[in-house]
């Protein structure tokens, strides 16, 4: 199935406050945070139209507690699909904004990812141009999803290396995208 990519939709700021904005209602006592992540989220970038949400925690010990929340939603926690640090919630009802809700660790390395590839974009124009046109590019070539997000990570790692990632945490990064 060929990946859909966008040009840069400004709604997309509002469909994530539409999701968040119920949810962090119920959450906020136990999280820490409730992040719009993913390249809807920056300005300008082209992107998939689906909405990518980190709720922040800094103690695992409260994450039952979300698991209930989430639930009175209608989100099924489906695991970590993976990704160490990062539990999936798969919305079991139709949504009126296509999105993925992960929770993760404040600390953890797929939070750091999502918020460091963020904010890298969003400050250095130069990378900002090369990862909008590899996702162009990509999405005509790839034959699916999965081959889209394998194609992106020697970028994406290179970015995070300039942000002070450490190889260890590249590594890993590197063995969960290509999983």
């Amino acid at each position: 199935m060929p990946v859909c990519v966008e040009s840069y939709n400004p709604d997309w700021v509002n469909w994530f406050e539409e999701l968040r904005a119920p949810i962090w209602e119920k959450i906020s006592t136990y999280a820490v945070d409730m992040v719009h992540v993913g390249s809807t989220s920056i300005p300008g970038m082209s992107a998939k139209p689906i909405i990518d949400i980190d709720i922040v925690l800094d103690d695992w010990r409260v994450f039952p507690k979300i698991i209930e929340q989430l639930a009175a939603f209608g989100y099924r926690h489906i695991g970590d699909l993976g990704i160490k640090e990062r539990e999936a919630f798969k919305l079991d009802t139709r949504s009126k904004h296509i999105h993925n809700l992960y929770v993760c660790h404040k600390d953890s390395i797929a939070y750091r990812n999502h918020v460091l590839l963020k904010k890298h974009l969003n400050e250095n124009p130069s990378d900002f141009k090369r990862y909008k046109e590899l996702k162009l590019s990509l999405a005509e070539s790839a034959k699916d999803v999965d081959e889209y997000c394998r194609a992106k990570t020697d970028l994406i790692l290179e970015i995070l290396a300039k942000e002070g990632v450490p190889e260890k945490d590249l590594e890993q990064i590197r063995l969960e995208n290509l999983s």
